[in-house]
């Protein structure tokens, strides 16, 4: 897959220039961590990160979790609320439905401005594992954003994959999962097309996140149904 050159530059990653010079590796390290358990869906909405807790539970020290929080925050991956602290996002409908109609430009404006040789993709269109779907929808969507040559576009599809994981991970595990499933090995099979048919994969790309939006609605309600309103006030501000 062809990357954008400053591609680690642009996802806050530091690049030695010389063989001498040493990446810092404590807190990529910690960021890493931190990103991958939010990821992993082993936080809910509106949960509190102590870095105290994350220290010990990721077996780092304070400070690099604390620079990790700050730069997740700076992202828009996670929330700092002043006086409290660091917080997982809430799932609030309009703000993903916003999120949502973001990502549908700026997927769409990616598709129809990368390099016209894309390479083969034949290898990425095996069937994933039901668990692994979320994960793949977002491979797909990050290979368009790169495939872009623009860091901007993947700076918001990342944020994008990021903030929207809950709804996929629990579309996959309801009566929509087959449904999901079909969608997206549509969409799979039509990337090999990117050069020579971009229409087809951006009609399969709108009609599969068509689905999860359609979805929004329900899976919010569920998902905030099952955590505590720690923060109610906040999640009506949002």
């Amino acid at each position: 897959m062809w990357l954008c050159e400053n591609a680690l530059q642009c996802r806050g990653i530091a690049v030695p220039t010389s063989a001498d010079e040493q990446v810092p590796a404590k807190a990529d390290a910690a960021y890493n961590a931190v990103l991958q358990l939010l990821y992993s869906y082993a936080r809910v909405p509106v949960q509190h990160l102590s870095d105290q807790e994350l220290a010990c539970e990721l077996d780092l020290g304070r400070t690099p979790i604390r620079e990790a929080l700050i730069r997740l925050a700076a992202e828009g991956k996670i929330l700092s609320i002043p006086q409290k602290g660091y917080f997982t996002r809430p799932l609030v409908e309009g703000a993903l439905l916003d999120l949502y109609g973001i990502a549908r430009q700026t997927l769409t404006y990616a598709l129809w401005r990368m390099r016209p040789h894309v390479p083969d993709t034949d290898g990425e269109r095996d069937k994933p594992p039901r668990d692994h779907l979320a994960m793949h929808a977002e491979t797909v969507f990050a290979q368009i954003a790169q495939l872009s040559a623009n860091c901007e576009i993947c700076r918001i599809v990342d944020k994008f994959c990021f903030c929207s994981r809950p709804v996929r991970m629990e579309i996959i595990t309801s009566e929509l999962g087959p449904s999901y499933e079909e969608s997206l090995a549509r969409l799979i099979d039509a990337m090999p097309l990117l050069s020579k048919a971009t229409g087809a994969v951006e009609s399969a790309l709108m009609s599969h996140l068509d689905l999860e939006q359609n979805a929004l609605a329900r899976v919010v309600r569920e998902l905030n149904r099952q955590r505590s309103t720690s923060f109610p006030r906040l999640v009506r501000s949002l």
